[in-house]
């Protein structure tokens, strides 16, 4: 086998001895010349990309960085087409969605990439369309940015203020050599009566009168001539003064306006200059601005545009359609039934340690079922003998009870005996006193006579006082004093 059949199939993935046989290759040798063609196309692309965006750098640096762009654009290609191939050659399981998946995302990578290097690539074939278009979008930016500029610097408004103020000064100008009818009529007036004085002094001779006698025969005509004099003189100072006035002012406004006018024309024309500049540098074939707009204004270009691209998407997806069609080879299906040999043991592998897995937590869930019961067990003994004892502790507190009972009984039984006892005691203490006090004590005290009076009557009087002094308590409750008292 050749050296360049061992490359190709190496684009593929697979690595393959120069003396393997053509049968086990299949058709690797040429989807690996298709990978080769596509990561070229890409290279290409990529290699155009860098090559416009070097444009304005010395031409050794604008070859090396086209050189990476290309390696870079042919790198990307090859990885992505080779690792999609050989996965989907050593797939061991019939599914194709891995494949329809991976097609989806290499169709828009392939747009994305080719939408965003479509601006370098096109100039190839639309070269004299992107060039009359872009003069054609400079043209409408220059006559957008002017007038944009002078509506920024309000050229429009200076120039009709100096156009009004032109026009002001003219009127002025005008007015003031042309008098109103009425002031016209007041100078012909002066200028008559001044005539019509001047004639008939002219014309008045007489031989008793001289020439001042003549004037002061006139002078009233005089004063009235001089009186629409100062009318006419009044009434033209009142019509042109204020004309005048303005006038100067008008004349002194229109150089500072002219002057505002040429001051904005040379900001405008500044901006109008680094504007063009601008857009001369960057407004060219290359330009994404000037392709997209090309494209939306001209169905021609759009069908060309559109030609294009799903030229390039066909041959870079030519490598996965050539796998689609050709199916699995013979080293993948090699390759893919190993790994699914090794898949299948480790699979056993696993279901084995599993197994044993949930046999060792049977036997512990039955040794932990076994240590439940017995700890049961010995929890329903301890409960058992808390029984017996909380019912012979009630049988106690029982007999404990009844015992109380009884003594309560007999105590209170002692209790009424001995109320009985001091109530007895009580009345005879209580008739032994009166007898002492009705019978015993008037006797005695009647027998005694007068030697004893003296001693017996504060004797009798403080026992009398202390006997009807003494309390008595007849509360039934006051058992313990009854007893105290007995």
């Amino acid at each position: 086998m050749s050296t360049i059949r061992q490359y190709l199939v190496f684009l593929t993935g697979h690595r393959i001895a120069a003396n393997a046989p053509v049968e086990e290759v299949g058709s690797l040798s040429k989807i690996g010349a298709a990978i080769a063609f596509a990561s070229f196309l890409a290279a290409l692309q990529f290699g155009i990309a860098g090559w416009f965006l070097a444009m304005d750098l010395h031409l050794a640096l604008q070859i090396a960085l086209a050189i990476t762009f290309a390696v870079i654009g042919a790198a990307i290609v090859l990885v992505l087409d080779r690792n999609f191939i050989f996965l989907a050659d050593t797939r061991y399981e019939t599914d194709k969605k891995l494949t329809y998946v991976y097609l989806g995302i290499r169709i828009f990578l392939i747009t994305v990439i080719g939408s965003l290097s479509s601006q370098f690539t096109m100039p190839l074939f639309l070269k004299s369309e992107l060039a009359i278009h872009a003069q054609d979008m400079k043209d409408g930016r220059y006559t957008d940015a002017k007038a944009r500029y002078q509506e920024k610097y309000e050229l429009s408004d200076k120039t009709t203020a100096v156009s009004n103020l032109e026009q002001r000064s003219n009127q002025l100008k005008k007015e003031l050599q042309t008098l109103t009818p009425e002031i016209i009529r007041q100078r012909n007036a002066s200028s008559q009566c001044f005539q019509d004085y001047r004639k008939k002094t002219s014309m008045t001779f007489a031989p008793d009168l001289d020439e001042g006698e003549i004037l002061q025969l006139y002078a009233k005509d005089k004063r009235e001539c001089e009186r629409l004099e100062g009318i006419y003189r009044q009434s033209y100072r009142n019509y042109t003064d204020p004309r005048e006035a303005e006038l100067a002012s008008v004349g002194e406004a229109i150089p500072q306006a002219i002057g505002a006018v040429e001051g904005a024309k040379k900001d405008i024309a500044a901006n109008l200059a680094k504007t063009s500049q601008i857009d001369e540098a960057y407004i060219n074939v290359a330009s994404a601005d000037v392709l997209s707009s090309l494209i939306t204004h001209s169905p021609g270009v759009f069908f060309k545009y559109a030609l294009i691209t799903l030229l390039q998407l066909c041959l870079e997806l030519m490598p996965i359609l050539l796998k689609l069609q050709a199916g699995q080879s013979a080293l993948g299906h090699r390759a893919a039934l190993a790994a699914h040999q090794n898949k299948t043991r480790v699979l056993s592998e696993i279901n084995r340690s599993v197994s044993r897995r949930l046999g060792s937590e049977a036997e512990l869930q039955l040794a932990q079922h076994e240590q439940a019961l017995v700890i049961k067990g010995q929890q329903a003994e301890l409960q058992e003998l808390d029984l017996s004892m909380t019912k012979q502790k009630i049988m106690h507190d029982i007999a404990n009870q009844k015992l109380h009972q009884e003594l309560d009984d007999l105590r209170r039984q002692g209790s009424m005996y001995g109320r009985f006892q001091n109530q007895m005691n009580y009345s005879f203490t209580q008739a032994s006193d009166q007898f002492m006090n009705k019978v015993v004590t008037p006797s005695v005290a009647a027998a005694s006579g007068a030697f004893h009076g003296a001693f017996t009557k504060p004797s009798n009087t403080s026992q009398t006082e202390s006997n009807s002094a003494r309390v008595f308590n007849f509360d039934p409750n006051a058992q313990g004093q009854l007893k105290a008292a007995s």
